[in-house]
C-alpha cells in the first residue's frame, strides 16, 4: 500500500463518523456570524442592564441584603453579553446564503411543537392535565420519531404520566388541573 493510499484510508476511517470536516480542532472559532448574532447579544446586555437597575431598588447595599444576588447575575449577564458583542463583531458576516433569524430560530420541528404547546393549552381546560398532557408527549414524541416507534411513544407517555401524577398528586400533594 503506496503512502497516499493509506492517507486517504486514514482521512476516510476519521470521517466516517459523518461529521463536517473542521480542520485540526473542532474547537477553532467559526468565521461567519450566526444569524442574529449581535442582536441577540446586545437584548442579553439590555436584560441585563435592566435587571441590575430594578435590582437596585430593592434593598441597601450591604452584602448581606437579598438583592445582591440579582445585581451579581445581572452583572454576569452584562459581562457575558458585552464579551459576545465583541466577538460577534470580530467575525465577518453571515454567510451567503444562510437562513435569515426568523428561519434560523425557528425551524419546522421549532414551529409544530410551538402550534402543539398551543393546542396543549387551549385543551388543558377541557381534558384535564392527564389526558391533556399525555396526548402532547405522545403526540409530540411521534412527530419527532417521524412516525415511526408509535407504541414505543405511547408506552413511554403513559409511564412518564404514571410517575408524574404519583409524584405531584401524592408525594408533593399538588392538586393538578
Amino acid at each position: 500500500m503506496s503512502k497516499s493510499e493509506e492517507k486517504t484510508d486514514v482521512y476516510n476511517i476519521e470521517n466516517a463518523s459523518g461529521e463536517e470536516e473542521h480542520g485540526l480542532s473542532a474547537y477553532v472559532p467559526e468565521r461567519y456570524r450566526k444569524p442574529g448574532e449581535i442582536g441577540f447579544a446586545i437584548i442579553a446586555t439590555v436584560f441585563g442592564v435592566l435587571g441590575y437597575y430594578f435590582a437596585l431598588g430593592m434593598t441597601s447595599d450591604s452584602y448581606s441584603a437579598p438583592s445582591v444576588f440579582p445585581k451579581l447575575a445581572s452583572v454576569i449577564i452584562i459581562a457575558c453579553g458585552v464579551i459576545c458583542i465583541f466577538k460577534a463583531c470580530r467575525k465577518d458576516a453571515p454567510e451567503p446564503g444562510s437562513p435569515n433569524v426568523f428561519r434560523y430560530l425557528f425551524p419546522r420541528d421549532v414551529i409544530v411543537i410551538l402550534l402543539m404547546l398551543l393546542a396543549y393549552c387551549v385543551l388543558l381546560p377541557k381534558l384535564h392535565f392527564i389526558v391533556s398532557s399525555y396526548l402532547f408527549m405522545a403526540g409530540g414524541m411521534v412527530y419527532l420519531h417521524r412516525g415511526k416507534y408509535i407504541w414505543q411513544s405511547m408506552l413511554i407517555s403513559a409511564g412518564a404520566m404514571v410517575v408524574l401524577v404519583a409524584i405531584f398528586r401524592y408525594v408533593f400533594l399538588v392538586i393538578l388541573p
